[in-house]
């Protein structure tokens, strides 16, 4: 049966990765100030795939902003498990369309990569499970687990409104177990499951000291800078080495087992590696030591400006400017609460404003960090079924972005498995230009998810 079933997913490789290029095509970018038609027009395609699959009971579950999520299902019988299997079609920008070396929106094959905004996030993971379902109904026809779909259509702009799809369908979407195909591989060719998220959270400051940008012969100097006075500001967030300042802000932090910490060690990451695959200019010394980098990725929060801008830079003149501008975004380590941060970051900020300059923060809704618990039955079977796919041992890795959907997931479901997978690597770029998936990787993903459903095919509720 297994070489079956990768034979079959060998031969239909070029359908799956025509399907995947079809949707790569839709710029489906579910930010406010880009068009929000594509978004619709992502969520018939992948009605439309639903539909040619022979999945039944599809519909859209709508959130506030408009942004579908695509459901269908495919019932088997009600002693079998159930499996929601949650991927999204939503993308993020392209960014800097000049550094393209493709069309953002043309899925480009080059030597084993396809090239294109949503090749890895997430549109592979969509791909995955309808091919997995194609070869599980092949081998078991009506004997499979049941299966159902979720395809959210706003999770990169922040999932706001998943959580009232959940808690409305909360029926309809009952299961056993969840699979969340939108993370990674720890390398090319190894197969890993993510047992740890970090959360996100973000703050939106404006520091004005103005009411018009003034000509700088004539005001500055008495007149304090709001670029500057915001820089130092933040400056004052973190010491030279990352560390945040904020009192008590790490207090809650829940640090890693003795077998967590062991089973980071075994995975062999070292700084040469790290600076490789992040770019890190060679004269460019990191904030921790090497056996650090992924405790200081996967188990501490961390906080970056993400934009800073006062003025224009294609516009830039002798201005003594009215305001400044920053986004600033956290990530949270397991433990840690993403509405309790935010606040505790704005009112830090808001004590470090000089000269009594007019503060502005407006905060983003954020998610929690999440930790899932390996020792359900289905984890051992979902590593044993990537093992056996990818011909390599399965890892459990921590990562540190954030998935909102997993602690909705958990808060809709109760203490269900969820088990988080995905196709991305260091080279994909997710989120960058150059986004890329890793085809051979792409294959191993639907043998494994494939293989998964036909070990928990023989249980019964």
């Amino acid at each position: 049966m297994q070489n079956q079933i990768k034979k079959s997913i060998h031969e239909n490789m070029p359908r799956y990765i025509d399907m995947l290029s079809s949707l790569v095509a839709i710029p489906s970018i579910s930010f406010d100030n880009f068009d929000q038609k594509y978004v619709l027009d992502s969520a018939n395609a992948v009605k439309e795939m639903f539909a040619k699959a022979g999945l039944t009971n599809i519909q859209f579950l709508m959130p506030p902003s408009g942004r579908p999520s695509v459901y269908a299902e495919s019932l088997t019988s009600p002693d079998k498990p159930t499996v929601l299997l949650y991927a999204h079609h939503d993308v993020q920008p392209p960014m800097r369309e000049a550094l393209w070396n493709t069309p953002p929106f043309t899925a480009t094959l080059k030597g084993d990569r396809l090239f294109g905004r949503g090749t890895a996030d997430d549109k592979a993971g969509i791909i995955t499970h309808l091919a997995a379902l194609e070869q599980v109904r092949r081998e078991f026809k009506g004997n499979g687990p049941n299966l159902k779909f979720i395809i959210e259509g706003e999770e990169e702009s922040g999932s706001t409104g998943f959580e009232k799809i959940l808690t409305e369908h909360a029926e309809l979407l009952k299961c056993d177990a969840v699979i969340v195909a939108d993370l990674g591989n720890f390398a090319k060719g190894t197969p890993s499951i993510t047992t740890t998220l970090r959360g996100m959270s973000a703050i939106n400051v404006t520091l004005r000291a103005t009411k018009a940008p003034l000509h700088s012969g004539s005001w500055s100097g008495p007149i304090p800078d709001p670029a500057q006075a915001l820089c130092r500001m933040i400056a004052s967030l973190t010491d030279k080495d990352g560390k945040i300042l904020i009192p008590h802000y790490e207090d809650d932090v829940i640090p890693p087992t003795k077998e967590e910490l062991e089973s980071y060690k075994s995975l062999g990451m070292t700084e040469k590696i790290f600076r490789n695959d992040g770019g890190v200019l060679d004269q460019v010394n990191l904030n921790v030591p090497e056996d650090e980098i992924l405790i200081s990725l996967w188990r501490r929060p961390s906080i970056i400006v993400s934009t800073i801008e006062s003025g224009s830079r294609a516009n830039a003149g002798n201005v003594l400017q009215d305001c400044a501008y920053a986004r600033i975004g956290i990530r949270l380590a397991p433990g840690m609460d993403a509405v309790k941060c935010t606040d505790m970051l704005a009112d830090f900020l808001k004590a470090q404003v000089p000269n009594h300059l007019e503060i502005t923060i407006d905060k983003e809704d954020g998610a929690n960090p999440f930790v899932t618990d390996t020792t359900h039955p289905f984890f051992k079977k979902m590593s044993d079924a990537m093992t056996d796919a990818y011909n390599s041992p399965t890892k459990f890795i921590g990562c540190g972005a954030s998935i909102p959907g997993a602690e909705l997931f958990r808060n809709t479901f109760g203490n269900i498995p969820i088990l988080l997978t995905g196709l991305e690597d260091p080279e994909c770029n997710a989120h960058g230009e150059n986004e890329s998936l890793y085809l051979p990787d792409f294959e191993s993903g639907i043998i494994a998810e494939a293989l998964f459903f036909a070990s928990i095919s023989s249980i019964s509720d």
